[in-house]
């Protein structure tokens, strides 16, 4: 590899992580939420959470948060009213309404 590809290919690099860690922002819930491991698992308990039965906690949505809890927001928009957000060193999904 040249030297000039190598530094085409290094800014490419560069340009295409700023983004990502730029709008990553620390937060913390205003209520408690349950945390999913997917989109579709959080989507799934948001429409059981409107049955009679109500959700529950799975093995997909295994941790409750509790209001005051300290998140890192990787995504706002992760689709529909969710957000992807960084706990312990795992990426979680959890409705983005109860985030400050």
């Amino acid at each position: 590899m040249s030297p000039m590809s190598k530094a085409a290919l290094t800014a490419v690099i560069l340009v295409t992580a700023s983004p990502v860690t730029a709008t990553e922002r620390p937060t913390t819930t205003n209520q408690s939420a349950f945390a999913c491991s997917s989109w579709a698992a959080w989507r799934e308990y948001g429409l059981a959470s409107l049955s009679p039965r109500g959700a529950r906690a799975s093995k997909l949505c295994p941790i409750r948060l509790p209001s005051g809890t300290k998140v890192i927001v990787i995504d706002e928009e992760a689709g529909e009213g969710a957000s992807e957000i960084r706990y312990r060193g795992k990426t979680w999904f959890v409705d983005n309404q109860r985030l400050d």
